[in-house]
């Protein structure tokens, strides 16, 4: 049975792998040619805390780091698709506060930030250890020395790829700006609440209002006392672990998140949610069916894996099968979403801990669940 097969997996990549906690969600809809169309599985193993081995619960929410960018790309067509904003517009004519120390960032156009192939470097410092909960955060690291004080790793009429969480903070700033209200508040009105997504949010501090536990966003002790793994764990998140240089699992000394880099990396949800944003895409309900066509066509080559970029969405082959999704890498925390139209499924692989290889999880379920399918009726369909 595929159920029991892929539970056995699970326990056994948790094992083998030395992970803290693991959380599994897979579903293959009506539509699939698979045999095991319907299946609608979810499964958690580990810990939500190894330190105190308290049990990883399936409604838990995790932080999934760059699967934000997703969203991010999203909102970015709603605004695109409302005729609000053009993919070939010069960032610097929308941000008119924008420079970088390098005179060809005028050429930067908004398709080359989606497609990582603006010729921007990384962030080096996301300042977990500071973070800033207030709405001017984003603004001001786009204005920040970082930024402005930055060279172009090459001109972006080269089309190279060359990953840049910098590019998706000021996509932030431009979603921003164009829709006269905040990034975050943006998604959540556009995208959270039409597909339903309750449990999922950009702003991870408002998790602790539950507690009691509220104040100015500039506050120190109130910054410090939302974001402390201590309050958080008491409101069903998933902590964030690591390994010393013993390989032992401990937790980290702080959870990953900073307004300032919200757009990149901040989203925090749970496999309920992650389900309804992999079925508006499947089901293309998020965006017009001919936005999809330009969403998921390739724009450039991953050199290193030899995968490709959409907007926003990476582009991967498994066994014949063309999948779209994003990896997520935090401190603390990793996660894997994909999904696969033509196979009506997706395979979201989320984990508590920086080092586990939720990317190799992924491909080894979705493996799993063709071999176990591979009957005749299945041989025919191929």
């Amino acid at each position: 049975m595929l159920a029991e097969k892929l539970n056995n997996y699970i326990e056994e990549a948790l094992f083998y792998h030395d992970i803290a906690g693991l959380a599994i969600g897979v579903t293959v809809g009506s539509n699939s040619p698979l045999p095991c169309r319907g299946l609608h599985y979810e499964k958690t193993a580990g810990y939500q805390d190894f330190t105190d081995k308290k049990t990883l619960k399936i409604d838990q929410y995790f932080h999934v780091a760059s699967v934000t960018k997703l969203f991010v790309g999203t909102a970015i067509l709603l605004l695109w698709e409302k005729g609000s904003l053009c993919l070939d517009a010069e960032v610097s004519e929308i941000l008119p506060w924008f420079s970088i120390d390098d005179k060809r960032y005028k050429t930067i156009t908004v398709r080359h930030l989606l497609t990582h192939t603006s010729g921007l470097t990384d962030v080096t410092d996301y300042g977990w250890d500071k973070p800033q909960l207030d709405e001017g955060a984003l603004q001001r690291y786009c204005e920040s020395d970082e930024i402005r004080k930055s060279k172009l790793l090459w001109a972006p009429e080269e089309n190279r790829f060359q990953y840049s969480n910098m590019a998706y903070e000021l996509l932030g700033a431009v979603i921003a700006h164009v829709s006269g209200m905040s990034f975050e508040t943006f998604v959540a009105e556009n995208i959270l609440k039409p597909l339903d997504m309750k449990d999922t949010t950009l702003l991870t501090f408002e998790r602790t209002k539950k507690l009691g536990i509220q104040g100015e966003l500039t506050d120190p002790f109130y910054v410090k006392e939302s974001l402390s793994l201590e309050n958080l764990a008491k409101v069903n998140m998933a902590m964030p672990h690591t390994k010393n240089e013993r390989k032992f699992i401990l937790l980290e000394e702080q959870y990953p998140y900073s307004r300032a880099h919200g757009p990149s990396s901040t989203i925090t949800t749970n496999l309920k949610d992650l389900e309804r944003w992999a079925r508006g895409h499947i089901e293309k309900k998020v965006l017009r069916k001919e936005t999809y066509d330009l969403m998921w066509r390739k724009y450039a080559l991953v050199s290193n894996n030899e995968e490709h970029i959409g907007l926003s969405w990476f582009i991967r082959e498994q066994n014949g099968f063309t999948l779209y999704g994003h990896e997520g890498n935090d401190d603390g925390f990793r996660a894997s979403f994909w999904l696969c139209p033509e196979l009506d499924l997706h395979i979201a692989v989320l984990a508590n801990l920086s080092q586990a290889p939720v990317k190799k999880i992924n491909k080894n379920i979705l493996e799993l669940i063709l071999k176990e399918n591979n009957k005749e009726e299945w041989d025919e369909k191929l």
